[in-house]
């Protein structure tokens, strides 16, 4: 069978990887052992994920110099999010997990010269006093930046694992598996745009990947010349996200204003602008016939294209507000 590249309305404004600025190394299953399932190294960030983080420190203590923090009296030291207590003599670490966009990422927080409250292997929760002290040493293990920086930039952060109606969604698996209050509830394979790699900007033909959400079901009629290859089905997610659009300021595509306008829509579970560099247009959607899974997956302008025989299940379990992952 011939495999044509076919224009897809919907999908023409596709566009990039939200969590492009970010790559770091994947999260180990809880357990500590690496696993080969995409899907269990996804999730393996556990139920203890960070929905965002605050500041350590509160307006009590003042600076005296790079990573350090004097107070007049003694402070509370807090941890910045969800996170585990490591104790290693006078050295106290919180370790946070947390999703940067798609990315499953760990960072540990270093406290010295404070008197720890905290114990090794407790799980603390945002907020939570970790230590007290006059004078601390407070870095991020690994990062140029200081924790409240860190913390200004992430005031709220997705938790995937505790989402009532979840769809995970491999580029590298060509899979799409779907989720109901943290159970597994159906296994999907699907296609993607025709050119590999994440979406960096309108037309490219790439699928995103980032964390998105269901706005829009349709089971047509649909218009236009490629209405066929929707399949009779289309669920529009709320491409671009926080992240597309931190890019795209960064790289002088849009305004901090419409920056704020599409993370507060995005947030909200809406419909984010599409009229910017960055597209839009993405969904999942049928196919013009049932293909088979030997065939090429680069099929569309950059939406994800699921099987005839699937689609009323995928959106059944998906209804509309619903997290879509696709990492």
């Amino acid at each position: 069978m011939s495999w044509l590249p076919l224009v897809l309305l919907g999908c023409g404004a596709a566009t990039p990887d939200a969590a492009s600025a970010a790559t770091l190394a994947a999260v180990e299953a809880p357990d500590g052992a690496a696993t080969a399932d995409p899907f269990a190294t996804f999730l393996g960030v556990g139920a203890a994920a960070a929905d965002g983080f605050s500041a350590p420190l509160d307006a009590g203590w003042s600076p005296c110099g790079e990573g350090c923090w004097t107070a007049a009296t003694e402070r509370p030291v807090r941890s910045m999010a969800a996170g585990r207590v490591l104790r290693d003599g006078e050295v106290l670490r919180v370790e946070h997990r947390w999703y940067e966009n798609a990315t499953p990422s760990v960072v540990r927080m270093r406290v010295t010269g404070a008197r720890a409250v905290a114990e090794h292997g407790a799980t603390v929760a945002r907020g939570d006093t970790i230590a007290w002290g006059t004078r601390v040493e407070l870095v991020l293990e690994g990062r140029d930046e200081a924790a409240d920086v860190f913390a200004a930039a992430r005031p709220w952060l997705p938790v995937p694992q505790a989402e009532p109606h979840l769809a995970l969604v491999s580029h590298d698996a060509d899979e799409l598996r779907t989720y109901a209050d943290g159970v597994e509830t159906g296994r999907y394979q699907v296609g993607f745009g025709q050119a590999e790699g994440a979406k960096v900007h309108q037309g490219d033909n790439r699928t995103p990947k980032g964390v998105y959400y269901i706005v829009q079901h349709s089971r047509g009629p649909f218009g236009g010349p490629s209405a066929d290859y929707f399949g009779g089905a289309w669920m529009r997610v709320n491409y671009p996200n926080a992240w597309d659009a931190a890019r795209a300021v960064d790289e002088g595509w849009i305004d901090v204003e419409a920056q704020r306008r599409i993370t507060r829509t995005w947030r909200a579970r809406k419909e984010t602008p599409k009229t910017t560099r960055l597209g839009g247009g993405i969904g999942l959607h049928g196919w013009a016939w049932e293909w088979d899974d030997a065939d090429p997956r680069g099929m569309s302008w950059g939406c994800v294209v699921m099987h005839l025989r699937d689609i009323d299940a995928i959106m059944a379990a998906l209804p509309t507000g619903s997290m879509i992952v696709l990492f």
